[in-house]
C-alpha cells in the first residue's frame, strides 16, 4: 500500500505525522552532533542539503494528509478571518493603494513581474483571483484592462468596489478559490498574487484558478517560495518567531504587538506575514509541474525573489494532462 493515500484514516494520519516529526528531529540531532565533532565542511554541506530536500518533500506529503484534520480546518477558518480583519482594520501601509509611491510605480511593477509592456493590458479581460483590498485590480483598471476581481473577504470586496468604482468595466464578487469559480467566461490574463498558499490547499485553488485562462491566455502566480539563499532563512525564522509569540492573541492584539516593534507603514505587511495560520511554502519545480500538466507552456520565473513569481501561457484547453494520481478525484467504489 502506498504510504500516502487520500483514503487514509485520520487516526493513521496522526501516527504518520508523529513518525515524520520524530525522524526529522533525529536527523537534526545527528547533524548537530556531527558539527560538534568537527566533520568536514563539504560533507556537512552535502548532508544539510539532503536534509533540506527531505523537509521540503515531507511538507508536500503533509499537505496530502492535513485536509482531513479538524484542527487544520480551524486553521483555514482562522486564515480567512485574519485576512477579512486585515482588509478592515489595516487599510493603509506600504505597497497598498493608499501608498502614493506604489501607485506611481504600479505599472512598472506589472511590467517587471509579467515581462509585458503596460500597453498590452489595454482592452484585455483580466481576472484578479484573490484581490485582497484591491491594489492590483486598481492598477490594472488604470492600465485599461477589463477587470473582474474575486476574493473570499467581504471587507476586501467592499474595498475593491469602492477603489475601482470609477471604471465602468470593473466587476467584483465574493468567491472561495477552493471551490470552482462561478464565472461564465475565461480571461486573457489571470493574476493571482500572494493568495493560493494561504488557502490550505494550494493545488486545489490553483486548479480552480488556472481553468479561468483562455487558450493562448496568460497566467501570473505569486506563491511563497522555500528559502534557499543566505538571509532568506533568517526572514522565515523572523516570521515564525512572531507567529509563535502572537499565536494566542486576538487580531487587534497582534496589531498592537507589531506597532510596538515596527513603523506604522510596515505593520500591515508584517500582519499579512505572521497572522494567518496557513502560510505554505513551495518549490518552483512543484508549481512548474502543475502548470505543464494543466496545458501551460513557456513557464518561467520572472523576478529574482525568494517568493515564486511565475508566468505561463496556456497552450491548450484547461484539461489536466496529469498521469499521476489526482488526489482530489473521487476514488471509484469497488464491487
Amino acid at each position: 500500500m502506498p504510504l500516502f493515500t487520500n483514503t487514509t484514516r485520520l487516526g493513521d494520519n496522526v501516527i504518520m505525522l508523529r513518525y515524520i516529526r520524530r525522524k526529522i528531529r533525529d536527523r537534526l540531532f545527528k547533524l548537530v552532533e556531527q558539527v560538534l565533532n568537527g566533520e568536514k565542511e563539504a560533507f556537512l554541506e552535502e548532508r544539510m542539503t539532503y536534509l533540506l530536500h527531505e523537509v521540503s518533500e515531507t511538507r508536500q506529503h503533509l499537505r496530502m494528509l492535513l485536509g482531513e484534520s479538524p484542527r487544520f480546518q480551524a486553521w483555514t477558518a482562522q486564515t480567512r478571518a485574519s485576512f477579512d480583519t486585515q482588509w478592515h482594520i489595516l487599510p493603509e501601509g506600504d505597497h497598498l493603494a493608499t501608498d502614493p509611491s506604489f501607485l506611481q510605480r504600479g505599472s512598472k511593477l506589472v511590467e517587471e513581474y509579467t515581462q509585458l509592456p503596460a500597453s498590452w493590458f489595454k482592452g484585455k479581460t483580466l481576472l484578479d483571483a484573490g484581490c485582497g483590498n484591491g491594489r492590483w485590480a486598481y492598477v490594472f483598471c488604470r492600465l485599461g484592462a477589463k477587470v473582474t476581481a474575486v476574493d473570499q473577504s467581504d471587507h476586501g470586496i467592499e474595498n475593491v468596489r469602492r477603489l475601482c468604482s470609477e471604471f465602468p468595466d470593473f466587476r467584483a464578487q465574493a468567491a472561495n478559490l477552493l471551490e470552482p469559480l462561478a464565472l461564465t467566461t475565461s480571461f486573457d490574463f489571470v493574476w493571482s498574487f500572494g493568495v493560493l498558499h494561504h488557502t490550505g490547499d494550494t493545488r486545489r485553488s490553483f486548479d480552480n484558478v488556472q481553468k479561468m485562462v483562455k487558450p493562448g491566455g496568460k497566467l501570473l502566480l505569486m506563491i511563497y517560495g522555500e528559502p534557499e539563499r543566505q538571509g532568506e532563512f533568517d526572514e522565515i525564522n523572523t516570521y515564525v518567531k512572531h507567529r509563535r509569540a502572537t499565536s494566542a492573541m486576538t487580531f487587534p492584539e497582534k496589531v498592537e504587538y507589531l506597532r510596538d516593534l515596527y513603523p506604522t507603514e510596515l505593520v500591515h505587511g508584517y500582519f499579512d506575514a505572521i497572522s494567518p495560520a496557513i502560510n505554505d511554502l513551495h518549490r518552483f519545480d512543484e508549481i512548474r509541474e502543475w502548470l505543464v500538466s494543466s496545458g501551460f507552456g513557456d513557464v518561467k520565473r520572472t523576478f529574482d525573489n525568494r517568493n515564486l513569481i511565475i508566468m505561463a501561457i496556456r497552450k491548450s484547453s484547461p484539461i489536466s494532462r496529469r498521469v499521476t494520481h489526482d488526489l482530489h478525484a473521487d476514488r471509484p467504489t469497488s464491487n
